[in-house]
């Protein structure tokens, strides 16, 4: 099986990778340090597309290899640290995975004409995007994240997902905001008649909560409408 190059997609900072491998997750993703054009990042693979791995990473300030990486909020106070043991209960951790060498073809990003990425979809509002992404709650599964990036002066958040596990075709549904969300979660409840809100806070019962990502520039794989 012939690799193809990675689709690489940075984050703003190290709070929002933390927050993409570690929380609301039923089992927290492994997280990848690595060297990637002479620069030390921490990394993940989310999704494939068209064959080729869709990898999120975030440069990193860190000078030496870490074993885990902890990540918590307690209260609106979000916490995300590189360790080298786990000791804090409070916390949830993630392994790191320290690769000293990927093949040639993994270290080389991917020229990808956003024509050729996720087949968009605009929604008309919040609570429709939230029930996309939160659909897999009702099976016991973690929501999926919501990403968020800055387009032509617009702020756009949206879900990648195939809705069918065997649809080999990845949409990107989405949604244009007026303002840009500062809270790093959305509040969503399918029992109340409320529309869904951004907070920074996830203890309160009796709702779902999405976490939101935000990209550190536009998605190379996301063409939006208008």
């Amino acid at each position: 099986m012939q690799l193809k190059s990675p689709c690489y997609v940075e984050l703003l900072n190290l709070n929002n990778f933390g927050r993409l491998v570690c929380a609301l997750e039923r089992t927290p993703m492994p997280a990848f340090s690595l060297v990637l054009n002479q620069q030390f990042v921490f990394a993940v693979q989310t999704d494939f597309i068209e064959g080729r791995p869709v990898i999120y990473f975030v440069k990193s300030e860190e000078t030496k290899y870490g074993q885990y990486m902890a990540y918590r909020i307690t209260g609106v106070t979000e916490e995300v640290a590189v360790v080298d043991s786990v000791v804090n209960p409070s916390f949830i951790y993630t392994p790191i995975i320290n690769v000293d060498k990927f093949p040639a073809t993994l270290t080389r990003k991917a020229r990808i004409n956003k024509k050729s990425g996720y087949i968009t979809i605009r929604l008309r509002d919040l609570s429709s995007l939230a029930k996309v992404a939160a659909y897999k709650t009702i099976y016991d599964e973690p929501p999926l994240p919501l990403l968020m990036f800055k387009e032509n002066n617009k702020f756009v958040v949206g879900s990648a997902i195939s809705l069918i596990e065997s649809d080999t075709i990845s949409y990107f549904y989405y949604l244009v905001l007026d303002e840009e969300p500062t809270d790093p979660f959305l509040r969503y409840s399918s029992q109340k008649v409320e529309q869904p809100s951004f907070s920074n806070r996830i203890g309160e019962h009796g709702y779902i909560y999405l976490k939101l990502i935000k990209l550190a520039s536009s998605h190379p794989l996301v063409k939006i409408y208008g």
